[in-house]
């Protein structure tokens, strides 16, 4: 009989993490139970009964909605941390800290301003030109750091659950979710609280990124050098 003890639901959670992190980072709550969640727990069976173990009686389609919701508030929490990890690195690496002769009251306003220059025509994505006067698209350090301290060696690690993907180059849904990230600093640019990470507040703008970064990848010129740029990535943790 298989009991969900504490490894095995840590697995469930590695695998729902990484799925959604490269298929679909902003399930809402009923799609996500009857759909990609569903899938997570689905798989997890299979690999358990292909491992020798057993399922006795009724006690997978009995648990099996409270482990499903176990996982998809996982991915809230999940959510959590990487605006934390991102939030916490690009603030400096971005100018976002405000000078010392703005007024303390103006704190906000200042960061959300700034912040809204940099999401305007993606510039937080660039960083300069190239040597043929190219714009250096994806190529920001803070991208850099953000990426490999969350997807590579953070507590979560995503990518060694899918070296094949992850060893080649970050995928764009992961890079993707930055974006969010900053549209919350415009929002609330005190910094104290953001708008929760959830498919009604970023699913849009999620999809607005993923578009644009696949229309990089599909130019003649920038597409060969995204795909470099996001290699060079991987390559430093591997």
């Amino acid at each position: 009989m298989v009991l969900v003890g504490r490894s095995s639901s840590e697995d469930m959670k590695g695998e729902c993490r990484v799925e959604h992190a490269i298929e679909n980072p902003f399930p809402t709550f009923v799609d996500g139970l009857s759909g990609s969640v569903h899938e997570v727990l689905t798989a997890s069976l299979v690999q358990w009964l292909e491992c020798g173990q057993q399922v006795e009686g009724n006690i997978w389609p009995n648990h099996k909605p409270d482990m499903a919701k176990l996982l998809f508030e996982d991915l809230s929490t999940w959510h959590s941390d990487l605006k934390k990890t991102t939030i916490s690195i690009m603030p400096s690496m971005y100018d976002l800290i405000p000078p010392s002769y703005i007024p303390p009251q103006e704190h906000a306003t200042w960061v959300q301003e700034h912040a809204a220059t940099l999401l305007e025509e993606s510039l937080f994505l660039r960083n300069g030109v190239d040597s043929l006067g190219k714009t250096r698209n994806v190529a920001y350090p803070a991208l850099r750091e953000a990426t490999i301290s969350f997807f590579y060696t953070g507590s979560y690690r995503v990518a060694r659950r899918r070296p094949n993907i992850f060893r080649e180059q970050l995928p764009l849904e992961c890079l993707a979710l930055f974006n969010c990230v900053l549209d919350g600093l415009v929002k609330n640019g005190n910094g104290k609280s953001y708008p929760n990470f959830s498919a009604k507040e970023y699913k849009a703008i999620y999809t607005k990124m993923v578009k644009l970064l696949n229309d990089i990848k599909g130019h003649p010129y920038h597409g060969p050098k995204l795909a470099k740029q996001l290699h060079s990535w991987s390559a430093l943790t591997y």
